[in-house]
């Protein structure tokens, strides 16, 4: 255990010693632009306040003739060195049609200050704060002091469209490649690629860049100048192959880019740190992976605190974790750059939230209470069965070997609620036995039927909800009598919600993004649209990367659709939606982080008016303890800078989480 964090503290030694040097010159940033502010402030005759500095308005960052002042205060050695190739104006190369704000100006200085010390970074920035465009900036930039590159920018494949407008619209001198498309089509992009040379940027996917050898090959013979990697948090797991492919890439200057910020988990910390700077942990990895087992120790500790013999060994761990995070967050400081919205937008329209509680319909609750009455009674016979003295050492080892299964089936009756608590159609009932029975006789007459087992087909549809029943009937005119025609699909809390929300606030001009976690709950999200009358398009997991931009220019363009139908993971990576003003949460995420994301697909640069959240809660279900675990992981949303503000351990959180989803399985229906 010592080894390990021997090993840790020794490299954490080496980067505070690096990051102190960062420390200063960004202080010297700080103090420039707080005179710059207060120079503004007298001149307009104001108090010297935030207020005061219109974010949103100049390309100045500083005003140079006060910098003269800063060297009285300041090292001449690192004032030179903070100047030097200092931006107070965005680059030239940037289209005049893009005003960067101030905050993003800075952004670039800090990029290139790390890219001329052969040190790599973090930009963390609050989701919506335009860290696109500040990336395209910075690789403009260097495109204007002769470096050709070429850079490596890697991308979710539902962002890439995204990524090569942007360049387009930012920095239209750049020219910019795209590095994705079938396995054929590859092959000859390639040999165009090693052999032509005059572009300065590739754009590529995460499947591309891990995936097939060729292509892993191809990307390290390019020999990049730097890699940025869009949506960073996707590698903090140093042990997946993703993390190991990427790593594989060995470019002087590493990027990573993301609006999730870094949670209280020491291996997470160390995991990104060896990522920018893999040269600081050679030679160390065997002591690094020994902190890993460790806090795998103290996990299994904080779940044992009964027994004595664990307990001690699992705090120790437990301390000398805590005191590491603390110590890792703040040498993280100079290499991580975050900002948050409230802070840097002042002038950004508000966003307001709303939770809306959605009393459950007849055949709804009936089912919640059906699924929450059988999840208690096996819950608490496996309970009476631990506490049967009799068969105390029976049950011990029945336990040992079930408890993959246990969670599996615990994970189970969440999933189940959640759906319940949703719409009843995601279940089968009201196509009963017997019903389908009858429809899989009958299916037997059409043609592509005749070779196939009754039978097989019975059990099929057995498994089926009865929303992908109905599509069934739909689809085939032999069974189509038996699809449903009293509009079920209406029959759902939340969708009587919708129904009393959207029409009002269609009526008043609003756009709204309707988001859900389940892609199957968004099918019957179109019934309930074209049952409303409104008019929609839609973009999930599935949809094709060619055709999401066209969809999103689409909804922005078109006043005449009202409504955007998106899964929460699909929508919330670099999708610029501000022409909505209304974000609906159908159902929420256990990572309220996704949420988040998907909220500032609105609320972000460029957004004119305030943003309502809404999020839909079906009143007394298992969301009200989802929505508990959201406030509970929220409290760890700190900006980098100021993380290891909270005491509360991983472990603890988690542990947390645990009994709030025990009580709402055990709490009277």
């Amino acid at each position: 255990m010592m080894d390990g964090y021997s090993a840790v503290d020794q490299i954490i030694e080496e980067i505070e010693h690096v990051g102190g040097n960062l420390r200063k010159i960004i202080d010297v940033w700080e103090d420039l632009q707080k005179r710059s502010q207060s120079a503004d402030s007298s001149r307009q005759g104001t108090p010297s306040s935030d207020d005061a500095v219109d974010e949103s308005a100049g390309t100045h960052l500083v005003e140079l003739p006060f910098a003269t002042d800063a060297v009285a205060d300041v090292n001449s050695d690192v004032y030179r060195d903070a100047m030097d190739g200092f931006l107070t104006q965005q680059p030239n190369y940037v289209s005049k049609t893009m005003q960067l704000n101030n905050y993003q100006i800075l952004g670039v200085n800090w990029m290139l200050l790390l890219y001329r010390k052969g040190l790599s970074g973090i930009l963390a920035d609050e989701m919506g704060l335009g860290k696109t465009a500040q990336v395209i900036s910075f690789l403009g930039r260097l495109y204007e002091m002769g470096e050709k590159g070429p850079h490596l920018v890697i991308v979710p494949a539902s962002t890439i469209e995204n990524w090569m407008r942007e360049f387009q619209r930012f920095c239209p001198k750049l020219h910019v490649v795209g590095y994705y498309g079938t396995q054929a089509e590859r092959v000859y992009l390639r040999d165009d690629l090693l052999e032509s040379r005059d572009y300065q940027v590739v754009v590529t996917t995460y499947t591309m860049a891990t995936g097939a050898r060729e292509d892993r090959s191809f990307l390290r013979r390019l020999g990049c100048k730097s890699m940025i990697l869009d949506e960073g948090h996707m590698i903090k797991n140093c042990t997946s192959s993703r993390y190991t492919h990427l790593m594989s890439l060995r470019t002087p200057f590493r990027l990573l880019l993301t609006g999730t910020p870094l949670q209280n988990n020491l291996q997470e910390l160390v995991s990104l740190l060896t990522f920018i700077m893999p040269d600081m942990f050679l030679g160390n990895e065997e002591e690094i992976r020994k902190i890993f087992k460790i806090k795998a120790m103290a996990t299994t500790s904080s779940r044992q605190r009964h027994d004595s013999k664990h307990s001690d060994t699992g705090n120790i761990a437990q301390v000398l974790s805590r005191q590491r995070i603390a110590r890792a967050k703040k040498m993280m400081t100079p290499f991580v750059l975050r900002r948050r919205k409230a802070d840097v937008l002042k002038h950004l329209p508000q966003k307001f939230q709303v939770i809306e509680r959605c009393p459950m319909t007849a055949l709804q609750k009936e089912m919640y209470d059906r699924i929450l009455k059988e999840s208690q009674r096996s819950y608490k016979e496996s309970l009476d069965a631990k506490a049967d003295k009799a068969k105390a050492k029976a049950a011990a080892a029945a336990a040992k070997r079930a408890t993959s299964s246990q969670f599996e089936k615990f994970s189970n009756i969440v999933i189940h609620l959640r759906k319940a608590a949703d719409h009843p159609l995601l279940f089968r009932n009201l196509y009963t036995d017997s019903k389908i029975r009858t429809m899989a006789k009958k299916i037997m007459k059409e043609e592509q039927y005749w070779d196939a087992n009754e039978e097989y087909i019975y059990e099929d549809m057995s498994v089926m909800s009865d929303f992908e029943l109905q599509r069934l009937c739909k689809e085939h005119k032999s069974i189509q009598s038996y699809a449903l025609n009293n509009e079920e699909w209406m029959d759902s809390g939340k969708v009587q919600k919708l129904k009393e929300l959207l029409p009002d606030l269609i009526q008043k001009g609003s756009k709204v993004l309707l988001f859900s976690q389940f892609t199957r709950m968004l099918d019957i999200l179109e019934l309930v649209m074209d049952t409303l009358g409104m008019k929609y398009v839609r973009l999930d997991g599935e949809t094709k990367v060619a055709d999401r931009q066209p969809l999103i220019d689409e909804f922005n363009e078109n006043d005449d659709i009202h409504v955007f139908l998106l899964s929460t993971k699909a929508g919330g990576f670099g999708i610029n939606l501000t022409s909505a003003n209304v974000v609906i949460l159908y159902d929420m995420d256990f990572n309220p982080q996704n949420d988040k994301q998907a909220e500032d697909r609105a609320h972000r640069v460029g957004q004119t008016r305030d943003v309502t959240v809404i999020k839909l809660i079906a009143d007394r279900t298992i969301e009200d303890a989802i929505l508990k675990m959201a406030e509970i992981k929220l409290r760890l949303d700190r900006s980098v800078s100021g993380l290891g503000d909270d005491d509360e351990d991983e472990d603890e959180r988690k542990e947390s989480v645990h009994t709030l989803l025990k009580s709402a399985l055990l709490t009277s229906a």
